[in-house]
């Protein structure tokens, strides 16, 4: 007992020794233009299986020097238990940024860290006989450049000038190039209620679900789009909210807070309303959103009742 008490104090005074705090570098200056709310709801299930991840500067975290951050919003959408979307939510922002190529090729760097995501929580899940899954869909944005990427069928939509642009395409098991592949690796496709693989799961491309590889690959679809500053804002979201919210709705929602109150504080202040007005109706489904949102010009707040079109 004597010896783990004074491990434990040379710990602590370690932890008291700030002498090396003047060597890390200084984090980098904030997007004070961007703002984002998150949120969750698990209604009428008795646990909540998704998880969601905002983190402003992935850079000035683990304590890289970079002029040009990098920010990163993901949505986990787990299914049988919240193990897999536990996991996604501790470590594949961790190990996006272990990739050799986070600085030099963000695309690799993404399709390394979902990969990784994947076998190290299967071999997890493997040793402790545990089951389970997660979509994933992740937004990163650096300089000019936005990246999405996705596994599942969790959605990140665009808004830019009124217009809205869905970035992701579903990994749904009917979808004719996923059906073609799982049924060429061996599986199957048929309809109980929805389309399913093997006649259980209802989404192609998952992280995790060991049982059900290599049909369920956590290989990710990615989109880049260039930015320009006209962007308004991009919400990521599971299905617990677009199968039952249309993606104008959403939308019309945001603006709507925007024009109301463009200059509020969206982390402290808009919460609670943002929610309530994309709220999931439905009581047996779990939901979890991000949304990075850019204050409105006057010329666009008032072209808002214009409506909104779809690219």
């Amino acid at each position: 007992m004597q010896a783990v008490m004074a491990r434990v104090n040379e710990v602590c005074l370690r932890y008291q020794d700030n002498s090396k705090l003047d060597s890390l570098p200084p984090p980098a200056p904030l997007d004070r233009e961007a703002r984002t709310v998150a949120a969750a709801t698990k209604n009428m299930r008795r646990t909540m299986e998704d998880r969601h991840v905002v983190i402003g500067n992935l850079e000035a975290l683990f304590g890289i020097d970079t002029s040009e951050p990098t920010s990163f919003y993901a949505v986990y959408d787990g299914h049988a238990g919240s193990a897999a979307a536990t996991y996604c939510a501790a470590h594949l922002h961790q190990y996006l940024v272990d990739s050799p190529y986070f600085r030099t090729d963000l695309q690799r760097a993404m399709l390394e860290a979902f990969l990784r995501t994947d076998a190290e929580f299967v071999s997890k899940s493997n040793q402790r006989r545990a089951c389970g899954g997660s979509t994933a869909v992740v937004v990163a944005v650096r300089g000019r450049c936005l990246l999405a990427a996705w596994a599942g069928d969790s959605l990140a939509l665009l808004a830019k000038r009124m217009r809205l642009r869905q970035l992701v395409h579903p990994h749904k098991p009917d979808r004719p190039d996923e059906r073609e592949r799982i049924v060429s690796s061996g599986g199957t496709v048929t309809h109980y209620g929805t389309w399913r693989v093997n006649g259980q799961l209802a989404v192609s491309r998952a992280i995790g679900d060991a049982k059900y590889k290599p049909y369920v690959t956590a290989r990710p679809e990615m989109e880049v789009v260039k930015l320009n500053g006209k962007e308004d804002f991009v919400v990521v979201a599971c299905d617990g909210l677009w199968d039952f919210v249309s993606e104008d709705n959403v939308a019309i929602s945001i603006y709507a807070q925007l024009v109301t109150d463009p200059k509020r504080n969206f982390v402290c202040g808009g919460q609670c309303q943002l929610v309530n007005a994309i709220a999931v109706p439905r009581g047996d489904e779990t939901g979890s959103f991000t949304a990075r949102c850019t204050p409105l010009e006057e010329r666009r707040r008032e072209t808002l009742a214009r409506g909104l079109c779809h690219s």
